[in-house]
Order: C-alpha cells, then structure tokens, then sequence
C-alpha cells in the first residue's frame, strides 16, 4: 500500500455497514456499540486497508501494542516458525528454549535495579501479579494508584487504575485496599509545592494529607503508576514529582511499581520511559509491545527484595507461549539493529512543535502534549477553567477518520500514537490532516 490516506468511499463504508450491524446481533453490545467505523481487510507498517478499500494512516498502533509497524515478516516469521515447531506449552510447567534468552536480554536492557523476571500472558495480567508481589514482599496490605490511570480491567488491575469511574462500575467496592491520588499532570495538577515540603505539591498531599489523615504508612505496600500517563492523556509528570517520590518511598519503605505496558519498548523515546528520570524500581510490568504487536505476552520484573519468596502462584497457562517469546526476541533484534529510538525522538520534535503551532492557531485547544511516540491534544470550552470540550474532540476524531487518519479519542484527550518507525516526513501529514479536521469541526460547531 503506497496511497495513504485514500478514501474510496465514505467510512463506513457499504460492506462495513453491513457486517457492524450484523455483529450487533451476536456480540456483546458493550463491545459491538464501541467499534470503530470500519472493518479491517489488511495491515501493513503504519497502514491499514478497510474491507471497502478505505486506506488509513494508523497513528493508533492497536491501542500502542504494535511499536515497529504492523506485519512485520521478521519479527511473524519467528513466531510462525516457533508455532510450527512447538505448538503451544504451559511455560510454568515446562520450560522452552525461547523462556531464558528472554528473560535475561529483558534483564540486560531494563534499569539495573532488575534482577528477577515472572510471566505472563499480558499486560493486565502483568499488572495483577506485580501488586500481589507488592503486598506479599512488603506484609502490607493498600497500593496507592493514581486519578486518570490505567492498568487493565480485571478486578485488580481495574481497582488500582482510576481513568474514569465507569471503568471500575459494579466491582471497586468489592476490592478493598486500594487509595487514589490525583495523577502529577502539569496542566490539571490540584496541587501546589509548598515552602520547606518535598519539592512537588502531588508528593507534598501525599505526604503531608493522606499518609497523616487517612492511611499509616505501615500499612502501605506502595505505589503503582503508569511513568507517563497513557489512555488517560500522554502524560509526563513534572520533573520534580520522581526524586520526591522516592524520598518518600525510601522513607517509609514503600515499593515503586510501575506500569510500562503501554511506555515500554520505546515508545517515549527511551527503551522504558523511566529511563527519562533514571528512576529504578521496585517493580516493572510489561506487555503490549513486548511481543512486536504479532503475539500477546507479559511479564514482571523486580528486584531480589520484591521477589524473594516462592509461594505466590502466578500466571496463566498461555503465558510466555514459544511463539510469543521468540516474537519478543524478535522485537528485541529490532531494537538492537535499527535506530528505533532515535526516530521516535526526531518524531516527538517534529510533532509537538507541529502540535504546538495548531494550539496558537485554535483557542478551543487548551494542551498540547509530546512525549515520544505518545501524543496528545485536549481540547477545552474555556482556558481558564479548563472544562474539556469531548464533543469537540468527537467530531474533530470523525474528520479524521473520513480524511483517512485514525486517532485514538480518549477519555480526556485525543492521542497520536504513530508507529515507532514511521517516517518524520509522514508526520507531516498527520498534522495536516488533523489542522483540516479541528478547522472543520470548530466551524460545524460554532
């Protein structure tokens, strides 16, 4: 596919139109009604080919679990030749030959703070593990999570994330243990540091509010948070938020657990985004890149301390398939060959001084955001009190998808997560499009 976008014929298109309504019929209405306009025929790189011979420009990469483009024959054809000589495995009963080279090329490339690995079969699946580790390395029972993240939506995993209420609708109350703070974001932060506090207001609340009000830091395991804030925006937290937070961590031994199944494998422009800080866990999750965007897999890596007991019982019976770990080997070769990093960094500059540009051109955008392969543009009714405007951003992502440009329309901003290895120049594109669409939508709203 060379002509992208091209659109042939207006999304949804007749045959798309045809298969949606037949899927309500038979699927989860919760599922059939979120869909989006059209039904994919094929994908390649950053490319997707609708069922009505629609081609778009992905910049959504399946919810940022495709890093390196969609298809990708090296990293399918190592999976496919594993599927084809072992089939499936429980890897917690037999180990493979993929299971230790994975496991110790994670180790080499993740913070040095790492030592142990666990698997699993995905992200979510990762998140849950790692905060029964929390509890069970430290004796103590509450996590502290943070308003606007997300971790997955399984019961543990959809307790501890907090991106809208609805996500956790019908079960929160019946699992206990889990405290939320507002998310460190620059633009909607609550909090002021004070005079003589920690250095930055969220840490200085926790510190000073919840930890002295509400909840004895003895009975605290630690903090689980997503290092940039994903669905829930493209969100980096001020500078100042990580060494407070360790301070604070170091204080009363909390554990650092953080999410990095949407920022690992390269997508802030660092192999795992708390590299930006230096920051070294406690705790790691891992998934959706892992596998190339070809084959779900997780895992959770930790320190001797985190991980040093044998009787926590972990994982599912796809976990690390043969074929998921050789696809992550893959997508590690990747990494070592090609210069994936430093397109994602020429990719941040090219797009937040583009999305910036946009911002001064349209007062309805109250924020712009970059940070690697992860950005946003949240859009607001007024600046001054910030209320967002997703009506706005609704239309504004429809203009975009007839222009043949897919964007990911969040909770609180719509998000740009292109492929790491689509071209500078591609994103040129992006930008012109989405200039037209939010054109479009201002007028069609006025």
């Amino acid at each position: 596919m060379t002509d992208v976008p091209h659109i042939a014929s207006r999304p949804p298109g007749p045959r798309t139109r045809e298969i949606l309504e037949r899927q309500k019929q038979v699927l989860y209405r919760g599922l059939a009604e979120e869909v989006g306009p059209f039904v994919i025929n094929r994908k390649s790189g950053y490319e997707i080919e609708d069922i009505d011979g629609n081609v778009y420009l992905d910049c959504v990469s399946a919810m940022a679990s495709v890093p390196l483009g969609s298809a990708r024959t090296d990293i399918t054809d190592a999976a496919i030749e594993a599927l084809r000589r072992y089939g499936n495995e429980d890897a917690h009963y037999y180990s493979h030959e993929h299971m230790l080279p994975l496991a110790e090329r994670l180790l080499a490339v993740a913070p040095g703070s790492l030592s142990r690995v666990d698997i699993a079969l995905n992200g979510t699946e990762a998140v849950e593990t790692a905060i029964r580790f929390m509890r069970r390395a430290t004796g103590r029972s509450i996590v502290i999570g943070f308003m606007g993240g997300y971790h997955g939506e399984t019961g543990t995993a959809g307790a501890v994330g907090a991106e809208t209420s609805d996500l956790s609708f019908g079960y929160r109350a019946l699992l206990p243990g889990f405290v939320h703070v507002p998310y460190p974001n620059p633009y909607r932060t609550p909090f002021v540091a004070r005079a003589g506090g920690t250095g930055d207001g969220t840490v200085d609340y926790i510190r000073d509010h919840l930890l002295f009000h509400a909840i004895d830091p003895r009975e605290v395991a630690g903090f689980m948070i997503e290092p940039v804030m994903g669905s829930g925006g493209c969100v980096a937290p001020p500078d100042a938020f990580w060494p407070a937070l360790l301070d604070l961590c170091r204080e009363f031994d909390f554990l650092l657990a953080v999410d990095e199944v949407k920022t690992g494998f390269g997508r802030t422009g660092h192999m795992f985004a708390v590299e930006r800080w230096e920051v070294e866990p406690d705790l790691m999750a891992l998934g959706k890149s892992m596998g190339g965007g070809v084959m779900p897999i997780g895992a959770v890596l930790g320190t001797e301390a985190s991980m040093d007991f044998d009787d926590v019982s972990t994982g599912s019976t796809w976990s690390w398939l043969p074929a998921a770990c050789a696809a992550a080997l893959a997508t590690l070769d990747v990494f070592e060959r090609e210069p994936v990093l430093e397109n994602v960094r020429a990719l941040e500059t090219a797009g937040l001084e583009g999305l910036r540009e946009l911002m001064a051109k349209y007062p309805a955008i109250g924020d712009v955001r970059a940070v690697g392969c992860f950005m946003a543009v949240e859009f607001v009714k007024d600046h001054v009190t910030k209320d967002r405007d997703l009506e706005l951003q609704t239309r504004v992502a429809n203009g975009c998808v007839q222009r043949g440009l897919l964007l990911d329309p969040s909770t609180t901003s719509l998000n740009i997560q292109p492929s790491l290895m689509m071209p500078v120049d591609v994103m040129g594109t992006v930008l012109d499009i989405l200039d037209e669409a939010i054109g479009e939508a201002v007028g069609s709203g006025a």
